[in-house]
């Protein structure tokens, strides 16, 4: 059974791979480091402000890492077929869960890593502790997550109905090791973290001797599979994602302005698209509302100028696929409509939409700022980027789309 689970993992790693070329693309990686660059700008001179002894920076601390603890789900890769075929080999699955576990240890443990070294600066500030306390608080936190990681493997098995009882007592286990870690020792923490990581591995694994609950472990793989999904699918076509319309009424007097003549084809089926399409319309909301909510954080000009930039392209980016949707209906190549109107219909309503991004951005980025003349910098070069991402970057990305 390790072996099965070597070989689908294999195949899974393949698949992912493949996908990922589409994810990491250079327009995603440089807009990354821009913003991760700035985020790390603006954390630097925020933990410079901060006064030494700084109280809710503790809090802080504790709150995001037991926030991330949560990332991560248990990676079973079992398949529906597998209620049927491997239910004579159960007694041997365990071993399979074994390897499951292991491999579903390497992803949180390295964004534990990694999130944990950003707070570090937040924490040394805030509290008396020092740069050397960052590898008791890794192992805190590692411990932390393989006893959650081990829950989740426990909610496989027939009759675990306590698994909520479990739950709080895990999270109780994490906010009393944190608050030991930042406020008493770190080393006495990782030595809980990792105390708790052996009681339920003795409890819920070795003690454990219920059948499997199969169709629940499938269907908790197959919702984990497609949260994966949803996200490749902001960035490239995925098969296993369906897209939902929905009829949306309400949205229909934005259509009716739109005329109803040959010139307009393309920018009514666009349009209808956007408005009626979950896939593109979430993707719109989404970004305009996390890049909102950076810009109302941020109180530097050129930082917030090349923040809201960011997200505009990003939207921009994101919504420009909109120009293969119909490339496959038959009707529109039957109908006469010019060769060029397919462009020129994007080209239009993505201004529209770039526009009201652009003000929403200007408008909740100038918050922070009381001087009418920031507010207005925000605005041209918000409003700026738009256009020239409309007119100037557009018309090439769609030149290589229809090549």
């Amino acid at each position: 059974m390790k072996e099965l689970f070597q070989r689908r993992l294999q195949l899974h790693q393949k698949q992912m791979m493949r996908y990922l070329r589409y994810v990491f693309n250079d327009h995603f990686v440089l807009a990354c480091t821009f913003l991760l660059g700035g985020i790390g700008l603006y954390y630097s001179d925020l933990v410079k402000k901060l006064p030494e002894g700084f109280l809710p920076g503790q809090f802080l601390v504790i709150i995001v890492l037991a926030a991330a603890v949560h990332l991560g789900s248990f990676v079973s890769l079992t398949k529906s077929a597998d209620v049927v075929f491997l239910l004579p080999k159960e007694k041997q699955m365990r071993g399979y869960l074994e390897k499951g576990l292991r491999y579903s240890l390497i992803l949180p443990f390295v964004t534990l890593f990694l999130v944990t070294g950003f707070l570090m600066p937040l924490y040394v500030v805030s509290g008396q502790g020092s740069f050397a306390d960052f590898l008791p608080l890794v192992v805190t936190v590692w411990g932390l997550k393989t006893a959650h990681l081990q829950l989740q493997r426990y909610r496989l098995f027939q009759n675990s109905l306590d698994q909520r009882r479990w739950y709080l007592l895990w999270l109780a286990a994490v906010l009393c090791s944190l608050c030991l870690g930042i406020f008493v020792m770190p080393w006495l923490a990782a030595a809980a973290g990792l105390a708790v990581a052996v009681v339920f591995w003795q409890v819920l694994w070795v003690r454990v001797s219920r059948p499997l609950d199969w169709d629940k472990m499938i269907r908790l793989e197959a919702n984990r599979m497609h949260r994966i999904y949803r996200f490749i699918n902001l960035f490239t076509d995925v098969p296993q994602i369906a897209a939902s319309v929905k009829r949306r009424k309400y949205l229909d007097k934005f259509l009716a302005k739109i005329p109803q003549d040959k010139d307009h084809t393309y920018l009514y089926l666009y349009a209808r698209r956007m408005l009626r399409g979950s896939e593109f319309s979430g993707l719109y909301l989404r970004l305009v509302a996390i890049g909102g909510l950076l810009l109302y954080f941020v109180d530097e000009i050129w930082f917030s100028v090349g923040l809201g930039g960011l997200f505009l392209y990003l939207i921009g980016f994101q919504l420009a696929p909109l120009y293969n949707q119909f490339q496959y209906m038959v009707l529109i190549r039957l109908y006469p409509i010019a060769a060029d109107q397919k462009k020129q219909a994007l080209q239009q309503l993505l201004l529209v939409l770039l526009l009201v991004a652009a003000v929403i951005f200007a408008g909740i980025g100038s918050i922070p700022y009381a001087s009418w003349q920031d507010r207005g910098i925000l605005l041209a070069a918000f409003v700026g980027v738009a256009l020239a991402f409309n007119y100037l970057y557009l018309p090439l990305r769609l030149k290589k789309m229809a090549d």
